[in-house]
């Protein structure tokens, strides 16, 4: 059996791949500006990722535009928070560190995303949920943990 692979099919994971390795660094790069603040870095962000995304969707927006124009009440909710995430994520990586701020970012996403389908959806919380959140809030707490700790292990040997 002589199966091929096409770029094309695959077009998607590799859209997304890129895109999460791009959003892996953001947090890095905004640190190599310090003088930018945090706010400036996430409106840039937002902006221009916003602008790119619309660009690149303006058929399927065109086309379904009747739909959107449905749902104007949920459209607004997403784009108040989708307004919110990016200063809020570069002012936690500013104040607290690019470990801690992504750690804390990415490790609360599947808490508060379980407990709006708990409120909105009304879907139970599973033993393997409880058992995932446990051990997350650990992995955060020992990162965070482990973070302090090398700082002051390198302002140790600085001082030296």
């Amino acid at each position: 059996m002589n199966q091929s692979v096409s770029v094309v099919p695959n077009y998607g994971f590799i859209a997304v791949l890129f895109a999460a390795f791009l959003w892996g660094t953001t947090g890095t790069v905004a640190s190599f500006a310090p003088n930018l603040s945090p706010l400036a870095v996430g409106a840039a962000g937002m902006g221009g990722g916003g602008l790119l995304q619309a660009l690149l969707a303006r058929k399927s927006i065109i086309y379904h535009l009747v739909h959107i124009k449905a749902n104007v009440v949920m459209l607004g909710v997403g784009v108040i928070a989708v307004f919110i995430y990016p200063l809020a994520f570069y002012s936690s990586m500013h104040y607290a560190g690019i470990t801690i701020g992504t750690v804390v970012s990415i490790g609360t996403a599947p808490l508060f995303t379980a407990l709006l389908e708990r409120v909105f959806d009304r879907k139970a919380l599973s033993m393997t949920w409880l058992m995932s959140f446990v051990l997350g809030v650990t992995g955060v707490a020992l990162l965070s943990l482990g973070e302090s700790h090398a700082v002051a292990t390198t302002e140790n040997l600085s001082q030296n």
